[in-house]
């Protein structure tokens, strides 16, 4: 049997299996539900003082000796079944956070109620953990963390995957190295890093459909030249909840994806009180780069001495000195600041419109959006159109339909700026003579003994590319889903949903004869183009019961599902020289012999069986377990098919009789244990890959090599998670503390490294290793003031994680240039040689070998491990206060962290190639004459002494709080409103990356404020007038 027929068999013998739980499950809640039959049944809507839904409210009969119960769903609806139902029969509302509320029935078979918060407590937070499940935060035995939309709103609008930074303990995100001016790429992780070589990115859900966000090692839609995150393509307007699921208890049921953790983002929908709601508002603002945020250079004149001083410690004459004014340059008088040249004013405007309207019978949700942004990048821009809409209908009393539909339109255009364009020497002119051409040559000469100039193309220079080429990004991306449910039996549901997410992009590319890149120099005409094409479909479709069901002081919940999931990526691109005029910029009208092209696809598909159950008694103990078997076809016969379960308990002990502290109103304590697996490498890990082109010939007919050898018994990560919280409240729910502790151990590595020659001389991935996370994480939450004319929240987070490899193959280490993989080591831990400073005596650089001992000559073999230098911060979090004081309200958004170091490759250059590039003010200060003390060695072009090589010299601390948000809003009375037929108006003022602070920052040197961001912090002020109809 080959392995898709076996594949196919074991998916419908699992499928016969499910039907089989499935139908016990019903018979058995049918038997469980039946005493209720004969009782009336009156249903209704709990929604807050603001119109929003309340799911898992408490609703029970007054009075009664015997207790009815039932819970609210998403939506905040309930059915109850009322025995004896008289004219005096009053239904209570409870929901935490809330104050109770009571409504009498009469007659009335619809009882809908209004619940209000309650000043002296916390919030609740109910948790949308997919897959139609939702939990109080006081009944979860799991990890969630849930930011809804208040907290979202009026942050900058560009994308979505940077909205959580500082909200959410344990998550961390940071630029990654090599972002350009073109578009940012951020490293997202869930308590630390998971993995060796596969992905450690969380994995992103739109309304219970898996979007795609990226490869396995960049953020960016396959086959595209230039990054553009996908997520920068959903407007942040239409979320009304991010959730991040930390631990196996919430991501097990997430099977071979939830390893790293998991997105939840949730859209908003339709109000159910059959109001019309109008939301409108404008926003524009402006923006700058903040330029005690870029790398500190030298200015034009210091540049000079330390060109000239290096020159002649080098032993060169002056006379042969490269840069002399001539025709084409004069370098003496000139002075540019590339700064300047690349950096410029931005601008943003965000033009959001919604609509929301309901009743019994039908709810409505449509948004529609228009957002550009300049950035600070001269030659930046994107736009994005954006269209939501979402519908729910009651289509009976037991069958409702949910339709969810978002479409984007993106165009992106971009200028990529490296740090080397901005280092650029300052006597270049980024324009020649007339002031207005792009400049594209130097005059200068390369030989160190003679003065010989010539004409050498100015690489390091975009001021062409930015006037003359052509770099667009035109995406349309799509999501949405559309789900079917049916109540079987009162409590017990049936659903169906199917969704999708199809992202499908052009890139169009075209270097102008005007500059160096269209310089084709092997056509005998100029211009280059490319024309790519990239396609990513993910569709999913998920069958499920649910069951929630009260009993007296019992509650019971079950999942049990099946679901199918279908990736597919295709991309093409075609390329040629040679054009007739830069207006003729297709492929097809480029030189015949130049044009050349290429296709690749890939497909993968998962089917997965799910099923949860959870019980509560009393509100004070709770159980939950689950369990997920996937199959996934990227993984070969031997490993297809994966099992994770899960297991968690929680005790919330203040409900207990004997509970007596008043001073602690709240004592829960919660654990959780399980495993959830990462599935994402290459699809070929498994079967291996060829190349076939035609520099391979087996008897004269083209052919094709090995690229990779197969592995079937690849499978796929598993990670063990271990967690363990406990949640406190003190004064009457005002102060709110959460603790949780983890142990993430990650076994099976994905690897890829050479096995031996005789079978391929290509990299095979394997299953090789173990690596164990561990850490802390709290959230304070606080009501400092609650007066009806000032109220003061404060919101505090924070973490720690230390990383640790537990195993390789056989205790083997792999080695980079600064850091290494080795057994008992962290992943992050620097591998550097120890700087020992300059030699006061000759001005030469010092190491310390690998015994501790002096030495003159830098060696890689002196390389040691520092984990006193962990790249991992001691502690990390956020910090959020909102105020609010009559019609104004306000909040402040820092973000900190304590601890950590990272290692640049952008400072101290000591004059190795002062003659190339502009260099930090740093090396201002060094070592000049005998008995000197700098910390700096001699300054001497072109040396040999590989001072400017990794070592701990170039660690800078990463210890930094940031002023990341200000937001002042002020609303409008409402006497003013109703005057010009408004149910409300609001006016804010938003700034953002309005400081960064770091120990040790000054002007005269550079710190990890300065080296941290390739482009520097874009800070930016906004405006923003809502109006609500």
């Amino acid at each position: 049997m080959n392995g898709a027929t076996s594949y196919f068999v074991s998916s419908i013998k699992g499928i016969l299996n499910m039907k089989r739980i499935v139908i016990f499950l019903s018979i058995l809640l049918c038997g469980i539900t039946l005493y209720g039959q004969n009782s009336k049944k009156v249903s209704g809507v709990v929604k807050d003082d603001a119109g929003n839904p309340l799911p898992g409210a408490t609703v029970t009969v007054k009075g009664q000796s015997k207790k009815v119960y039932a819970l609210t769903d998403l939506d905040g609806r309930y059915t109850i079944s009322i025995p004896g139902l008289s004219e005096n029969t009053e239904l209570e509302f409870s929901y935490l956070g809330m104050k109770p509320a009571e409504a009498k029935v009469g007659k009335r078979s619809t009882v809908d109620v209004v619940m209000y918060t309650d000043g002296n407590m916390i919030d609740e937070v109910v948790i949308v953990a997919g897959y139609g499940l939702a939990q109080k935060r006081s009944d979860m035995t799991g990890s969630a963390f849930q930011v809804d939309s208040k907290k979202l709103e009026k942050l900058p609008a560009a994308r979505i995957d940077n909205l959580l930074d500082g909200m959410v303990p344990g998550l961390t995100i940071e630029e990654k190295d090599g972002s350009t001016g073109g578009r940012s790429q951020y490293r997202i992780r869930v308590r630390g890093d998971a993995s060796l070589s596969a992905s450690s990115e969380p994995l992103w859900i739109i309304d219970g459909v898996p979007v795609y966000t990226g490869t396995r090692t960049s953020s960016t839609l396959s086959g595209m030249s230039y990054s553009v995150s996908p997520l920068s393509f959903i407007n942040p307007d239409d979320i009304e909840s991010m959730t991040v699921l930390k631990d196996a208890a919430t991501t097990a049921l997430y099977g071979a994806d939830g390893a790293n953790g998991v997105i939840l983002v949730t859209t908003k929908s339709g109000d159910g009180d059959s109001k019309l709601r109008v939301n409108a508002s404008v926003r524009y603002g402006v923006s700058q780069v903040d330029r005690s945020t870029l790398l500190r250079l030298c200015s034009t004149k210091q540049w000079w001495s330390l060109a000239e001083e290096a020159w002649t410690n080098a032993g060169y004459s002056m006379s042969n000195f490269p840069y002399q004014d001539n025709a084409h340059n004069s370098y003496s008088t000139t002075s540019t600041d590339w700064y300047d040249v690349y950096f410029g004013t931005g601008s943003n405007a965000q033009y959001n419109v919604s609509v929301s309207s309901g009743g019994a019978k039908a709810k409505h949700y449509l948004s529609l959006s228009y957002y550009n942004e300049k950035t600070v990048v001269k030659g930046n821009e994107q736009q994005r159109f954006s269209v939501r809409d979402r519908s729910s209908y009651k289509l009976g009393k037991k069958f409702s339909a949910d339709v969810n539909l978002s479409l984007s339109y993106n165009v992106n255009d971009i200028l990529s700026v490296s740090r080397n364009e901005l280092k650029v020497i300052p006597i270049f002119s980024p324009y020649d003579e007339d002031g207005v051409t792009p400049r594209l040559y130097n005059h200068y000469s390369r030989d160190v003994n003679n003065y010989s100039p010539k004409m050498y193309k100015f690489v390091y220079s975009s001021v062409a590319d930015r006037k003359y080429n052509d770099n667009t990004q035109r995406t349309i991306a799509g999501d949405g889903d559309i789900s079917l449910k049916y109540e079987i039996l009162d409590g017990l549901t049936a659903t169906v949903q199917g969704g999708a997410n199809i992202l499908s992009g052009l890139e169009m590319i075209y270097y102008s004869k005007h500059t160096l890149d269209g310089l084709t120099e092997s056509s005998e005409q100029d211009g280059y183009t490319r024309r790519s094409a990239a396609y990513a479909f993910t569709w999913n479709n998920i069958d499920r019961l649910n069951f929630n069901k009260r009993f007296g002081k019992h509650s019971v919940g079950a999942l049990a599902g099946i679901e199918f999931v279908n990736k597919e990526n295709r991309s093409l691109y075609a390329t040629g020289a040679g054009f007739a005029n830069d207006n003729i910029k297709e492929v097809y009208y480029a030189q015949e012999s130049t044009r050349k092209g290429s296709s690749s696809a890939s497909n993968s598909r998962s089917l997965s069986y799910m099923a949860q159950a959870t019980y509560s008694y009393d509100n004070r103990y709770y159980i939950s377990a689950s369990w997920r078997r996937q199959g996934y076809s990227s993984f070969s016969t031997y490993s297809r098919w994966g099992d994770f379960t899960s297991v968690g308990l929680s005790w919330n002990a203040h409900n207990e009789k004997w509970y007596s502290l008043s001073w602690m109103d709240k004592l829960k304590i919660k654990t959780s244990f399980g495993n959830s697996g990462n599935s994402r490498v290459d699809t070929s890990a498994a079967y291996g890959s060829y190349s076939y082109n035609s520099g391979d010939y087996y008897g004269g007919i083209m052919g094709a090599t090995q690229s990779s050898a197969p592995n079937p018994g690849l499978s796929w990560e598993n990670t063990y998670i271990f967690n363990a919280g406990i949640n406190v409240g003190f004064l009457k729910g005002r102060i709110d503390l959460e603790v949780e502790a983890y142990d993430k151990y990650t076994k099976g590595l994905l690897y890829s490294g050479r096995v031996s020659s005789i079978i391929t001389d290509a990299s095979v991935t394997r299953n090789v290793g173990e690596i164990e996370n561990q850490g802390l994480e709290f959230t304070l939450s606080t009501r400092l003031f609650d007066k009806p004319k000032f109220k003061w929240n404060m919101d505090v987070n924070g973490s720690v994680n230390r990383n640790v490899i537990r195993e390789l193959y056989k205790d083997m280490h792999t080695g980079f240039f600064d850091s290494v993989w080795m057994v008992g080591a962290s992943k992050s831990d620097w591998w550097l040689s120890r700087w020992a400073g300059v030699d006061p005596a000759t001005g030469s650089p010092m190491w310390y070998t690998v015994d501790g001992d002096l030495t003159f000559n830098f060696s890689y073999d002196n390389r040691v491990l520092l984990p006193e230098y962990s790249k991992e911060p001691d502690l990390s979090g956020g910090l959020s206060n909102t105020f609010s004081f009559g019609p104004f309200s306000a909040r402040v958004m820092m973000t900190y962290s304590i601890g950590g170091w990272t290692l640049t490759s952008y400072t101290q250059d000591d004059g190795h190639d002062i003659i190339g590039f502009n260099t930090v003010v740093e090396d201002l200060d060094h070592w000049r004459k005998p008995g000197d003390v700098s910390s700096n060695p001699k300054y001497v072009y072109n040396s040999s002494n590989m001072s400017t090589l990794g070592s701990t010299r170039f660690l800078y601390s990463k210890t930094n709080v940031q002023l990341k948000n200000v937001t002042l809003t002020y609303a409008f009375p409402k006497s003013l409103c109703r005057k010009i037929h408004l149910s409300g108006a609001s006016f804010s003022i938003m700034g953002d990356n309005l400081y960064f602070w770091c120990p040790g920052q000054s002007k005269s040197h550079n710190s990890y404020k300065t080296i941290t961001y390739s482009m520097g912090l874009t800070r930016s002020v906004s405006g923003q007038l809502s109006l609500n109809f």
